[in-house]
């Protein structure tokens, strides 16, 4: 796809990997739509691009019903990259309600919700990409972060589902999961994660831009990126 004036809207764009990839569509003339739940974060991201064709939606992907009060306007859109997203670590049984909740509808909940808000304006043009970003969390169990994981495999069962309903049309979806990156998702949970290893989300934004520009021969439905392993010497 050529991404020139093509209409994307990223949500978790205002920081990390969704601000990365902002950063490689304004190179592409693309029009974005920078989706975050903090109105400062989200300005701040607007200004940093500095671009015309950069527009913004404060949104809680919490709420289904602030999400569908923000998208209601929406009547064209070409790509929804659904981004956003939250860490948790730690054993189950001392894990708060609340930070399971807020996991479980953030990378989940409000990510199927702005699917369903967004899927029927692509089927009625039968235009369109979905693009889910989960993580290597998604298809490989670990230890010490089970809500987080449970959050990423429902990601990935709702992409393998909503691709085989979709397979007779023309709007693709694809699954993306990428490993550790530099980010500051481990710091909002103050996580002693030690990410000095962990991949550049410049580098993973240039490989999903790739991905979207693909012929439509090319079959890359599920794409996996692992970081490389450093051995230690002693």
């Amino acid at each position: 796809m050529n991404l020139k004036n093509k209409t994307v809207l990223i949500t978790g764009g205002n920081s990390g990997l969704g601000f990365a990839i902002a950063k490689e569509l304004v190179k592409k003339n693309s029009k974005i739509i920078i989706l975050g739940k903090d109105k400062k974060g989200v300005e701040m991201a607007r200004k940093k691009l500095n671009s015309p064709l950069i527009s913004t939606i404060v949104c809680d992907l919490r709420d289904y019903k602030d999400i569908q009060k923000k998208l209601k306007n929406i009547r064209h859109l070409d790509i929804l990259i659904n981004n956003a997203g939250v860490w948790l670590e730690g054993q189950l049984q001392n894990n708060k309600f609340l930070d399971i909740a807020n996991v479980i509808n953030i990378n989940l909940t409000g990510l199927i919700c702005i699917t369903k808000i967004i899927l029927p304006i692509m089927l009625k043009k039968n235009h369109g990409i979905i693009f889910n970003i989960s993580s290597t969390s998604g298809i490989n169990p670990k230890t010490n972060q089970s809500i987080y994981i449970a959050s990423k495999y429902g990601v990935t069962g709702f992409t393998k589902s909503l691709q085989k309903d979709l397979e007779n049309t023309n709007i693709k979806v694809f699954g993306f999961y990428p490993g550790g990156m530099k980010t500051n998702l481990f710091n909002k949970t103050n996580s002693k994660k030690d990410v000095s290893n962990f991949m550049d989300p410049q580098q993973i934004a240039k490989i999903i831009v790739f991905i979207l520009q693909r012929p439509q021969s090319v079959n890359m439905d599920h794409v996996v990126i692992n970081r490389s392993k450093v051995n230690k010497v002693n």
